[in-house]
């Protein structure tokens, strides 16, 4: 299979790394200093669970990489028939130009971001007939350029068709992630997946960001606050129609607090990270759109609120720099 990965952080990197050892054809449309990276030092995947310097768990020597995506495709033999990306909410409207160079009528956009705006935009970049949406979990990060290292499980990634069709692309691309050896499947309602990841994720880094806390601080001294905040994102998808309850996990509060208690007491969310650097992050895009979507349904949201308002001017500081 043809695959471009947009980006080669802690997503696009762990993705791509996989994908290209499991014996796929892949090229990654990244730029600067991560360009210079891959051409000369190669893609490195470490499992950092036992601390630094880790595992090797993936290793490409000479990574096909570009900051022109017609090379890409030039290189590649042919248009893709699955693209990643992986790069943040911000980066994609200026990408529409290379995301329409890369689709031709077969292929598969899909979205890998935190939130639950990536796709839309996405769809208006490319129509909605190649957008997939994707919901990928993984703790993963840049050790530095061209090598990145993930703590925990291998990470998976669902995603389905826009309308929630069947199809052979999105079955194609589970078996093609699965033999990379990264968890796949097709939900039900790939809406509702990217809500329960909101309900865990945005909430994680928001308030882990407002209270400058890992994982293991919120599901212990803050468990009640965590709580409640993954209450108000169930109360604001099922306002929008997606139930976030499943046959194993009939209660999603209840699955989110689980699913913290399983993670590593130091894990932190890429936003969270972003915000304590002082950097842009995609507080608007994640907590922000959440917020609305509650405004918009009736849905109070207190606790994301106020750490939305807490954040706030840490983001529009973080942006007067840049």
């Amino acid at each position: 299979m043809r695959i471009v990965v947009i980006g080669a952080g802690g997503i696009g990197g762990w993705l791509g790394a996989r994908l290209a050892a499991s014996g796929q054809q892949v090229g990654f449309l990244v730029h600067g200093h991560t360009l210079e990276a891959l051409r000369s030092g190669g893609l490195t995947l470490r499992e950092l669970s036992g601390g630094e310097p880790g595992t090797v768990t993936a290793r490409i020597e000479q990574p096909l990489a570009s900051d022109d995506s017609d090379r890409l495709v030039d290189a590649l033999g042919g248009y893709p028939d699955l693209v990643f990306v992986t790069t943040k909410v911000d980066a994609l409207a200026e990408l529409a130009p290379a995301l329409k160079r890369l689709t031709a009528p077969g292929t598969g956009i899909v979205s890998t971001q935190n939130g639950v705006s990536a796709p839309g935009l996405l769809a208006d970049a490319v129509g909605r007939e190649h957008a997939l949406p994707g919901v990928a979990r993984v703790y993963s990060a840049v050790v530095s350029p061209g090598t990145v290292g993930t703590i925990g499980s291998t990470g998976s990634l669902a995603l389905g068709e826009w309308d929630g069709s069947a199809s052979a692309r999105a079955t194609a691309a589970v078996e093609t992630l699965e033999t990379a050896g990264i968890r796949a499947w097709i939900p039900d309602s790939i809406w509702a997946e990217l809500w329960r990841k909101v309900s865990f994720v945005v909430v994680q880094g928001a308030l882990g960001a407002a209270a400058n806390a890992p994982i293991g601080v919120l599901r212990s001294d803050l468990r009640d606050a965590f709580s409640r905040a993954a209450g108000e994102v169930v109360a604001v998808a099922s306002a929008l129609g997606h139930d976030l309850a499943t046959h194993d996990a009939p209660d999603p509060v209840a699955a989110v607090l689980a699913l913290a208690d399983a993670q590593p007491a130091g894990a932190t969310t890429s936003m969270q990270r972003d915000i304590a650097a002082g950097l842009p992050s995609e507080l608007d895009a994640q907590l922000g759109s959440v917020c609305r979507a509650g405004d918009s349904t009736g849905v109070p949201t207190p606790v994301l609120d106020l750490a939305r308002a807490v954040l706030a001017p840490r983001e529009a500081a973080a942006r007067t720099r840049i």
